[in-house]
């Protein structure tokens, strides 16, 4: 989206000439920066995300300057924690503060956690002591933790407040918190000790005690855990919000469901871009150098596994010399293999990401992909064997009997896509049993299997059959 520039209404002069040819006086007095801004003010924050976005740093940091640092708090949270981080640091050290300030403790610290040290000392000096030490809290988790997603802004009240004084506090935190999803109860020393109900709050007596109609049970979550456990917890549950505690249940912050949908927005970025071996991180708008540094380490790995697949084929290379069309043959059973392979490995990458991952399931997976795999291998070897018994492929007369040809491409294609589909969902788990990502590390050997097996299938079963498939 861009932002045309500012221009005075025209007005057509009879005589040939408009009267408005040049700007007024005081449209030249105004900057270009501000004018921008006060039309950025005029749209939807993620608009404006946009209209920053498409801008150089220096540029954009020049508009946000203009800019209500309540209007662009609101901008920032919507762009790119990476983007937003360079355009703050092209601000002035007070405009940029004010703006930090103004945004929700989650979303300054992620924009924060991107800005080169020297400016992130500044900014958060120039703050509050009290937000000073709301970054200061979330910035000791790591960022993929339930501290490192969640919010300070958490409605608490003490467990001695009266219904009446608890009221009150609800009114006055109302116009200070945007959103209340939960009211808890903490003691003294603000541990959790229970949630209200606003239907009890609101029928219960004024002078009873909040201890007196709490309930105990509260869901709640260490601020050590990890995000994508978090978010399984909040999915499987449907919590609008969960309480974050430390290590002693102090009630400490609060993850909401629109942190959970960031995450898991992440998280599925993170794990296609790793199935496909690129970075996590990496994003369109990354240094070459970055994503040089994020592939080249799984390339390698992929030459080596690629190296395995050649070793295998040069052991039959005196059957692919008798009959040259098995080389053809070959890189179709492999394949389809893969893509029998791949179909299974996001089955089962989606179902780790779900939390589906206990020994029943896993033992009615692999009994179903093993069926699965056997039809669809029945289906496609069928399939490929009709053009294989036409003798499509090869230079006429052939060489090979064209039927027993058919039977061979059949068979390993039944038997690859069979151990495809029964690996594809075995070595996600075994990768994450010995402790390796499986979104990252899955897909190198799932396509080490499906290779090495396909050509081995093919070229295995037609040496044993050479006799008959040779003419």
């Amino acid at each position: 989206m861009k932002i045309p520039d500012t221009m005075p209404n025209r007005e057509h002069n009879p005589d040939g000439e408009d009267e408005n040819d040049a700007p007024s006086a005081s449209t030249q007095a105004v900057p270009r920066d501000e004018r921008v801004a006060k039309e950025i003010e005029e749209i939807p924050a993620a608009d404006g995300a946009r209209v920053l976005g498409d801008m150089s740093p220096s540029e954009a940091a020049d508009v946000a300057e203009y800019l209500d640092p309540e209007t662009a708090g609101r901008i920032f949270a919507e762009m790119d924690p990476e983007t937003a981080a360079r355009v703050l640091e092209g601000m002035e050290v007070p405009e940029a503060s004010m703006v930090v300030a103004a945004m929700d403790p989650d979303d300054r610290v992620d924009i924060l956690e991107h800005v080169t040290p020297a400016a992130h000392d500044a900014i958060v000096r120039e703050m509050t002591p009290e937000d000073r030490a709301d970054v200061h809290l979330l910035e000791q988790y790591p960022p993929d933790t339930a501290g490192g997603i969640m919010t300070t802004d958490v409605t608490a009240l003490s467990e001695d407040f009266s219904i009446e004084q608890a009221v009150s506090e609800l009114r006055r935190l109302n116009e200070q918190y945007e959103q209340m999803f939960y009211v808890y109860v903490t003691d003294r020393r603000r541990h959790l000790i229970g949630v209200l109900s606003m239907r009890d709050l609101i029928l219960a007596k004024p002078d009873r005690k909040l201890r007196q109609i709490m309930r105990t049970e509260v869901a709640r979550v260490p601020a050590t855990m990890d995000q994508e456990k978090v978010a399984q917890v909040m999915r499987r549950n449907g919590y609008l919000a969960l309480p974050v505690v430390d290590d002693q249940n102090r009630l400490i912050g609060l993850v909401t469901v629109d942190d959970v949908v960031d995450v898991m927005e992440e998280e599925a970025t993170e794990d296609v871009q790793k199935m496909f071996g690129a970075g996590a991180e990496e994003r369109l708008s990354s240094p070459w150098t970055f994503s040089f540094r994020q592939r080249i380490g799984w390339l390698e790995v992929n030459l080596l596994t690629a190296f395995l697949a050649a070793w295998v084929i040069s052991r039959f290379e005196s059957v692919i010399s008798l009959v040259p069309v098995l080389a053809a043959y070959q890189s179709i059973v492999s394949g389809m293999g893969g893509n029998g392979g791949a179909q299974s490995l996001a089955v089962a990458i989606r179902g780790m990401a779900l939390g589906e991952t206990g020994p029943r399931i896993i033992r009615q997976v692999l009994y179903r992909e093993a069926v699965v795999g056997l039809f669809t291998g029945l289906v496609i070897g069928i399939t490929t064997a009709i053009p294989a018994a036409l003798g499509v492929f090869g230079t006429k007369p052939h060489n090979y009997n064209p039927y027993v040809l058919a039977g061979v491409v059949a068979a390993a294609l039944m038997i690859n896509h069979l151990l495809a589909c029964i690996t594809g969902v075995l070595i996600p788990f075994m990768m994450k049993w010995f402790g390796f990502d499986p979104a990252q590390s899955a897909t190198v050997w799932a396509t080490t299997v499906t290779d090495c097996c396909g050509f081995f299938a093919t070229l295995g079963i037609a040496q044993l059959c050479m006799p008959y498939l040779r003419v």
